[in-house]
C-alpha cells in the first residue's frame, strides 16, 4: 500500500535495467520519470481508494537515466476484503512511440512535398502552354520551315506532351479531382487512347473481341490506360505484343493488359504502387500510384502478375454501374 515493489518478472527487470534483487524493496516512484510523477501520484492515491487503472500512458526511467513510455495498468489485490496491494502490468511502447513520431514526420514531409509539387507543376503549366502555342503558330505561319524541320517539330511536340502528362500526374496524385461519371464503351475508350498515342512500329496491340459498357469518369480512366499501355511498351523496349482481354459478370468487368516484356523480379513487387518509385531513368514515379487512386475512386481494384521472362499482366476490376 506504500508503493513498494515486492516482486517482478524478468521482463520488468530487463527493461528497467536493475536486477530483480535491486528492484525488490524499491518504490514504484523510483522508476517514474519526472514528467509523470504528478500523474503517478494521482493514480496511486485514486488506486488506494479502490479504483483500477487500465493502459494509462506513463513515462518511466531506466537505471541509466533513459526514459521510455509505458502503458500502466493496475488491478487491486484484496485479502479477506481488505485492499493490500496491486498487480501492476506495464507494457513498453517506446518502439511504437518512435514509429508514430517517424510516421508523423514522414506524413508532414509528404504534405510539404505535395504542396511544393503542386506549386512547381502549376508554375510549369503556363510556360509550357506558351511553348506549345508558339510551336503551333510557327508551323502555321512558316509551312515551308515546318516541312524542312518536321522531325524537330515532332520531337518538340512529343516532349511537350510528355512533360504535360507528367505534370497532370502530379496534380492528380496530390489533389485528386471529383469524378464526373458518364456511360462509356471500353472498346471505344481503348480506340481513343490508342489514337492519341504514338505506337512504335514493332509493337502489336491486340484489342479484345468483345466490348462492355460501364459508368465511369472517361477522362480519368483514359489516363489510367494511357499509363498502363505506355508502361507495357516501355517494359518491352518498344518491341513486342500487348494483349487486351475483357471479362464481365453481372456487376463487374475485368480488364487485363498483358505484355510480352521481360517481367519483373519479386524484389520490386511490394514497391510497384509506392509514390516516386520507378525503374526507369525518366518519369515521376507517380503513374501507377495515380492509376491506383483513380481506380479506387471508382470502387475498383488493380493488381498484377509477373514472372521473369514471361511478361507482366495488369488486371483492373471495375464496377459496371460506377462507384
Amino acid at each position: 500500500m506504500k508503493g513498494i515493489i515486492i516482486n517482478c518478472n524478468k521482463a520488468y527487470s530487463n527493461t528497467i535495467g536493475y536486477s530483480k534483487k535491486e528492484i525488490i524493496g524499491q518504490n514504484i516512484f523510483t522508476h517514474t520519470a519526472i514528467e509523470s510523477l504528478d500523474d503517478m501520484t494521482k493514480m496511486f492515491n485514486i488506486w488506494k481508494s479502490g479504483k483500477t487503472y487500465y493502459n494509462k500512458e506513463i513515462w518511466l526511467r531506466r537505471k541509466n537515466g533513459e526514459k521510455f513510455l509505458g502503458l500502466f495498468s493496475a488491478n487491486n489485490l484484496y485479502n479477506h476484503g481488505v485492499l493490500v496491494g496491486s498487480n501492476t502490468v506495464i507494457r513498453d511502447i517506446s518502439e511504437i512511440t518512435l514509429l508514430k513520431e517517424f510516421k508523423d514526420i514522414k506524413q508532414k514531409r509528404q504534405e510539404i512535398m505535395g504542396d511544393l509539387s503542386v506549386r512547381i507543376a502549376h508554375d510549369l503549366k503556363n510556360p509550357l502552354s506558351v511553348i506549345k502555342n508558339s510551336i503551333e503558330v510557327l508551323q502555321i505561319k512558316n509551312k515551308s520551315l515546318a516541312q524542312q524541320n518536321l522531325n524537330l517539330f515532332q520531337m518538340i511536340n512529343r516532349s511537350i506532351l510528355r512533360i504535360d502528362h507528367q505534370i497532370s500526374q502530379v496534380f492528380e496524385f496530390v489533389n485528386p479531382t471529383p469524378l464526373h461519371i458518364d456511360e462509356c464503351s471500353i472498346g471505344k475508350m481503348f480506340e481513343s487512347v490508342l489514337s492519341d498515342m504514338v505506337e512504335p512500329d514493332n509493337v502489336v496491340i491486340q484489342l479484345p473481341k468483345n466490348d462492355c459498357v460501364i459508368r465511369c469518369d472517361i477522362n480519368k480512366m483514359e489516363n489510367v490506360f494511357v499509363n498502363l499501355f505506355l508502361n507495357a511498351i516501355q517494359a518491352m523496349s518498344g518491341n513486342g505484343t500487348i494483349v487486351l482481354t475483357l471479362d464481365e459478370s453481372d456487376s463487374h468487368v475485368k480488364i487485363r493488359i498483358k505484355d510480352s516484356g521481360p517481367g519483373m523480379s519479386e524484389e520490386i513487387f511490394s514497391k510497384i504502387f509506392d509514390p516516386l518509385f520507378t525503374t526507369r531513368q525518366i518519369g515521376t514515379g507517380l503513374g501507377l500510384p495515380s492509376c491506383k487512386t483513380i481506380i479506387e475512386q471508382h470502387g475498383g481494384t488493380i493488381s498484377f502478375d509477373s514472372s521473369l521472362g514471361e511478361g507482366t499482366t495488369f488486371e483492373v476490376e471495375l464496377p459496371k454501374n460506377g462507384p
